[in-house]
């Protein structure tokens, strides 16, 4: 996935007023503590004695539950990266007059980057509130975008987390291979690492290695059962291996911990569907293109097997159409043409 940062501009005076517009009612009492205290702040030695500090906060306001990643940059000035404290607290002090840019990670599952850039005068103390950015949901049907706050550890070591997020970001540059090796090391540095050991499942589910997919997924089953992604994952797998009860067995209980997944709902339907309970089957590929809209084009070709089963022609070859309609290039196409030169003969 390509991360494209908004950058907003901000005069001193403006970033002073938008930060107390950014804190919730709550949080308002906060604003004279929004200075971090000086362990956390870092600095760049005597270039100058103006200083940046805030506040990182969730997209609600409230406040961060783990440390963020903050790096400040700025055209004459090499890169400086500090961490927040159990607060989202972060200072750097001694700082010349430039227009600096700053730039907030926090958990790459959850939250977007964020980048802000902020002009600091001479001998200015700039306080600031950053709001993280949630991540957008995947439009993915083949995987889950949701992460229960089972899946959440804030005991993971930081060199188990750095191999994590460089195997993230391996993986959506469709970089496989190294995304696997590089799970595989934060699992090693950590083995109850339930997040990485569900990506490393996704990414063998990618390359068609179901079995060992079933393995991580069943493995991050096992640190905690309340877990949506692998959950939801491992019925997918289950799918592919077309042990279909199996499938409906943990796709119920992936819904029962997140309803609103669009894909849960597809691969129950298709699991019913296979099963012959044609009405559970309708029901479930309705509601997952309900919730998913048009990147859930997927489920006119599975509504048309519905059809075809119950033995309604009309009905599936309009089903088939919308499908070609709307993905003429899409994963289940030529099965689509094929089906529908099959109806055409009979």
């Amino acid at each position: 996935m390509n991360i494209t940062p908004e950058l907003i501009r901000f005069t001193i005076y403006s970033v002073v007023i938008s930060a107390f517009c950014l804190l919730s009612p709550r949080l308002a009492s906060a604003q004279d503590d929004v200075v971090p205290p000086p362990s956390t702040i870092n600095s760049r030695g005597s270039g100058g004695n103006g200083s940046i500090a805030g506040r990182v906060v969730l997209p609600s306001g409230q406040p961060v539950a783990e440390r963020c990643r903050v790096t400040l940059s700025s055209m004459r000035e090499t890169d400086l990266t500090i961490y927040t404290d159990n607060n989202g607290g972060f200072g750097f002090g001694n700082l010349p007059e430039a227009i600096y840019t700053l730039e907030i990670a926090g958990d790459p599952k959850l939250y977007e980057l964020v980048s802000q850039e902020v002009r600091l005068l001479r001998g200015v103390q700039l306080r600031l509130v950053i709001n993280l950015k949630e991540r957008k949901a995947s439009t993915d049907p083949h995987r889950g975008s949701v992460i229960s706050p089972a899946e959440l550890d804030p005991n993971v070591p930081s060199a188990a987390r750095k191999e994590y997020e460089k195997g993230t970001q391996l993986a959506a540059e469709e970089k496989i291979n190294e995304a696997i090796d590089r799970f595989k090391k934060a699992i090693s540095l950590y083995p109850p690492y339930l997040l990485a050991r569900n990506d490393l499942g996704v990414q063998y589910l990618r390359l068609k290695r179901i079995g060992e997919a079933v393995e991580q997924f069943e493995g991050a089953i096992e640190i905690n059962s309340k877990a949506f992604n692998p959950r939801l994952n491992l019925g997918i797998a289950l799918v592919n291996q077309k042990k279909y009860t199996d499938a409906i067995d943990h796709l119920a209980l992936a819904i029962s911990i997140n309803s609103a997944s669009p894909s849960a709902h597809l691969y129950l339907g298709i699991a019913a569907l296979e099963t012959d309970d044609l009405e559970r089957a309708q029901r479930e590929i309705d509601v997952a293109q309900s919730m998913g809209g048009s990147d859930y084009s997927v489920a006119y070709y599975f509504r048309a097997r519905v059809a075809m089963k119950k033995g309604e022609r009309e009905k599936a070859v309009s089903q088939l159409n919308a499908y070609l309609k709307n993905s003429p290039t899409g994963e289940y196409a030529s099965k689509a043409r094929a089906l529908l030169e099959e109806l055409k003969q009979n």
